[in-house]
């Protein structure tokens, strides 16, 4: 409570585009996102959902227009297709296509969708669990899609498949992502750049790449890191 961790920030996230916030660890992200999902309530400033202060919409109607999906996904020790409704009711053409469009159609091939996925989904990998979570934000059509870290815990060939599924279900809406690999945030329509709680840069990864700043910099570790590949 006796720190501010935001400071100034003004941002504005427009229907229908892709929006990447990056920076070191500290630097803000979560504590953004973290308001964004109405976390806290002792912010000062406003945060609007069109022309609605976040604190005027109640936690059931923000649920219905937020998706988010996360890099730790909670699975229930239930059927893959309960784990994908989360237990609702859905046209069976919905939940196919959710299936479809999630990349999930071969793990249902291979074991239908009443397999019980075990205790946290133990009995899945990560990749199948991050497309039941796709799966989920698919049905749950909700215009504001946030990823935090969505893509870290898989391999690149897992990745380059969970990002087309991604982006076959952000169409139209809008996107949020907190990400370290450059392939999920390089086409970003805005990429804002977070430091010690401000925002330092915004722009295209193009255009961010022509201003000696922080991004030039990230980008730079990223590529000659080894262990990362874009």
């Amino acid at each position: 409570p006796e720190k501010q961790v935001l400071k100034n920030i003004n941002c504005a996230f427009e229907l229908g585009k892709k929006y990447a916030i990056v920076g070191a660890s500290g630097s803000g992200k979560s504590t953004l996102l973290s308001l964004l999902m109405a976390s806290y309530q002792n912010y000062e400033g406003t945060i609007c959902y069109d022309d609605t202060e976040l604190r005027k919409i109640g936690s059931s109607n923000l649920y219905e227009i937020e998706s988010i999906i996360q890099q730790n996904v909670f699975v229930f020790n239930a059927t893959i297709r309960d784990n994908i409704t989360m237990f609702r009711d859905f046209p069976e053409d919905e939940i196919d296509e959710a299936i479809r469009l999630s990349g999930l159609s071969a793990l249902i091939e291979e074991k239908g969708t009443d397999y019980l996925c075990g205790e946290n989904g133990s009995g899945l990998s990560g990749g199948e669990k991050q497309r039941i979570s796709i799966a989920r934000a698919i049905l749950k059509d909700a215009p504001i899609i946030i990823l935090d870290e969505a893509t870290s815990s898989v391999d690149p060939e897992n990745q380059h498949a969970l990002l087309t599924a991604i982006n076959e279900l952000t169409c139209g809406k809008t996107l949020i992502i907190i990400a370290h690999r450059l392939s999920t945030i390089k086409d970003a329509d805005q990429i804002i750049v977070l430091d010690n709680g401000h925002v330092v840069q915004q722009g295209t990864h193009e255009t961010l790449l022509q201003q000696d700043g922080i991004y030039r910099r990230f980008v730079k570790i990223r590529q000659t890191a080894s262990s990362w590949k874009l």
